[in-house]
């Protein structure tokens, strides 16, 4: 699938939710941020993620919304944003935001998986 029928298709709550995966968070946080920019980007990213999890609802979620995961990648995708011009090529040049683990290398296991920092962003 294209990287705009992607977009199109988490924006309109269609993407399966077998499909749903970390690559597939930074995918959508990476076009969302190219197609609206990094304030309304990181609104749409927000809104989006609590309306697709809202949506599949049915589904088994492990965490579900989580405000410090969301603003952490949300983050660090920004920091590699401008140098690449496709999805492809970011990760090509940022392999380690491909790996969800690369989160622990900035926070406690203990900390992150707090109801604090599930309903309120922990800076690091």
């Amino acid at each position: 699938m294209n990287d705009e029928r992607f977009l199109e298709s988490f924006e309109k709550c269609t993407l399966p939710w077998k499909e749903w995966n970390h690559i597939a968070h930074v995918r959508m946080a990476y076009l969302s941020l190219k197609k609206y920019g990094e304030l309304l980007g990181t609104e749409m990213i927000v809104k989006g993620i609590k309306q697709y999890n809202k949506f599949n609802s049915d589904k088994k979620m492990e965490v579900g919304y989580h405000e410090t995961i969301t603003r952490f990648w949300i983050n660090e995708i920004k920091l590699n944003l401008n140098n690449t011009n496709s999805f492809t090529e970011f990760v090509k040049q940022n392999s380690n935001l491909m790996k969800f683990k690369y989160i622990f290398d900035f926070y406690d296991k203990k900390i992150l998986f707090s109801d604090e920092a599930r309903l309120n962003h922990i800076r690091i």
